[in-house]
């Protein structure tokens, strides 16, 4: 009798797990996942929710060139090309899909603010992801980069480059950090927008400046064609030296197009932002649009399975 309960009860528990898994598969084969809200990890200066697929490596290069009209002033266009002649920032890099929701990577930009040559240790990892129908409405991740700037000590006390406080030097000072997290929804196949809350944090700043900067980034792509896109990206700080017109500094904007060649990704934007890493471009962003202190820039991706 013992044997046969014993005998009922696995032929049960099996039968009552065997359903179960069925269940699941049915339901996971119902999820429709919602793919590309962006066509790239980044819009123009801020990170997309997108991710690398597995075993995907991406090489990127991109440039922030001299202001396209100074002061709306046009001899400053023809003897400067466009700016062509003056590369704000400069940047390289590769990032690696570890998992199709994981990726990582290592940048080296020229640097705009007052710390330059700039190495950036990144990481996003997206852990929600939008579905079709009634189910999940957003996607989500988290974006974190560590960069470090390798420029000569400056022999001025005052400045930051010197990594000096109160006289001493520490190795620290020459570190900035920055965390985002990213939401986002596409809305059908033509406009997609992205809320990415901001926080940079800086070892070493002038006597009147915050550590923390607070920030909020706004994104959006309108799909014109099935490879081209416009792309627009804005970073709002909460910070009052910021917002104080006696501060000096504005909101980074950027505006512009994005094309899918298959292979690679294409960008050609206008902003008034000089750097492109988030530690960069979020704190010393001092150009004005409306005095026609924008620039030129552009970005290629080409991704490579390895």
């Amino acid at each position: 009798m013992k044997n046969l309960q014993f005998i009922f009860l696995s032929t049960i528990i099996t039968i009552s797990f065997g359903s179960i898994k069925i269940i699941n598969a049915q339901e996971n084969q119902k999820k429709e996942y919602v793919y590309q809200t962006f066509k790239d990890t980044r819009v123009i200066n801020t990170w997309s929710v997108e991710t690398l697929q597995k075993g995907m490596l991406d090489v990127r290069i991109a440039h922030r060139f001299g202001d396209f009209i100074s002061q709306w002033k046009f001899e400053n266009m023809w003897t400067s090309f466009f700016g062509f002649d003056n590369a704000a920032d400069v940047g390289f890099g590769v990032d690696y899909g570890i998992t199709n929701n994981l990726m990582v990577g290592v940048h080296r930009t020229k640097g705009a603010g007052p710390l330059k040559s700039l190495y950036t240790l990144t990481a996003k990892y997206k852990f929600l992801s939008q579905t079709k129908g009634k189910g999940m409405p957003l996607s989500m991740a988290a974006a974190g980069s560590l960069a470090i700037s390798t420029m000569w000590e400056s022999s001025n006390m005052e400045s930051l480059a010197s990594f000096r406080l109160n006289g001493q030097y520490s190795f620290a000072y020459r570190m900035m950090y920055s965390l985002q997290l990213h939401m986002a929804r596409k809305f059908g196949d033509i406009l997609s927008l992205q809320i990415s809350p901001t926080l940079v944090w800086r070892n070493l700043v002038k006597y009147n400046d915050n550590n923390a900067l607070v920030s909020a980034g706004i994104s959006a792509k309108i799909q014109v064609t099935k490879v081209l896109g416009i792309i627009l990206d804005a970073n709002l700080p909460f910070d009052a030296l910021r917002w104080s017109a006696a501060g000096g500094y504005q909101i980074p904007l950027g505006i512009g197009f994005e094309i899918d060649t298959g292979g690679h990704v294409f960008q050609f934007n206008f902003t008034n932002s000089a750097g492109i890493e988030p530690t960069d471009y979020i704190p010393n962003t001092t150009l004005n649009w409306l005095e026609g202190e924008f620039r030129i820039g552009f970005t290629i991706s080409r991704a490579f399975r390895m």
